[in-house]
């Protein structure tokens, strides 16, 4: 009985930490990762949200930071949630930026999803974005008030409507953009993976105070899909594969090296400051 008890016990320690190095994690994922049922993983993450370890969500669980909890922790990560540290860390340094009271504009994205639950930490937020799952998770994660942009639903639950963004555009002053973007062509040209979505981050660029890149990676190789260039954007985040890519490129554009980390580096705009 001892061994069972101490067998739940790692694996309940193992599932937090897993959720708080990944982000989000879903119960399928969880069952195949540690060859357990999904009746066992949803039992678990019934115990930890109690315990404030993270809070269930969508078939799955989020992490949200509690108090000094994961101090107590000693598992071993293993290898396949390594990765994940470095987007974690991406959005914690995008964060940030972020102050009380700020109307941001979020696009879709992976890291944008990661970095919502996050945001329960800042007041009197105005969120606007054109993702119908990111608007259910930020209600649901924030006490911000939540904008969803209107119109016809495309392909991965996006809105697409350019005259409502002009509305939004004229209804609300947006103090951060931030953008999660899939490479930087060598013309400087800001490059996004949805063709669908170029005219209106276009259109937000040109109205947003502030613009915040997210790059975690190279991810396509088409210049097609370009929303502006470098000159547009006040901070840049990249990660550290990123950053081999790109640092002389910054550089080259006027960027200077803010702070850094073992999982990325913050570019600021000079022209910006």
């Amino acid at each position: 009985m001892a061994r069972a008890s101490s067998g739940l016990l790692k694996r309940r320690l193992q599932i937090a930490e897993i959720v708080r190095k990944q982000g989000e994690v879903k119960v399928d994922e969880l069952s195949e990762l540690l060859q357990v049922s999904n009746v066992t993983i949803r039992q678990d993450l019934t115990y930890l949200e109690q315990q404030g370890y993270l809070k269930r969500s969508f078939g799955g669980a989020i992490y949200v930071t509690p108090e000094g909890v994961f101090n107590q922790l000693s598992v071993n990560t293993p290898s396949y949630i390594q990765s994940n540290s470095c987007d974690i860390e991406l959005v914690k340094t995008c964060l940030s930026y972020i102050n009380d009271g700020d109307t941001l504009f979020l696009n879709h994205g992976n890291l944008i999803r990661k970095l919502i639950p996050f945001l329960y930490c800042k007041k009197s937020l105005i969120l606007i974005m054109n993702d119908i799952s990111n608007a259910q998770l930020a209600k649901e994660f924030t006490d911000a008030e939540v904008v969803l942009v209107g119109g016809a639903i495309l392909e991965g639950n996006l809105l697409l409507d350019n005259k409502m963004i002009n509305f939004i555009l004229n209804q609300f002053s947006i103090s951060h953009f931030v953008i999660e973007l899939s490479s930087i062509n060598t013309d400087n040209q800001l490059i996004i993976e949805s063709l669908e979505q170029v005219r209106i981050y276009q259109q937000i660029m040109k109205k947003t105070a502030h613009t915040i890149g997210i790059l975690p990676q190279r991810i396509i190789h088409n210049n097609d899909n370009s929303i502006g260039t470098l000159v547009d954007i006040d901070m840049m985040i990249l990660s550290r594969s990123a950053v081999t890519e790109y640092h002389q490129q910054l550089l080259d554009a006027n960027f200077e090296q803010l702070i850094s980390n073992k999982y990325c580096v913050t570019y600021q705009n000079k022209l910006e400051t």
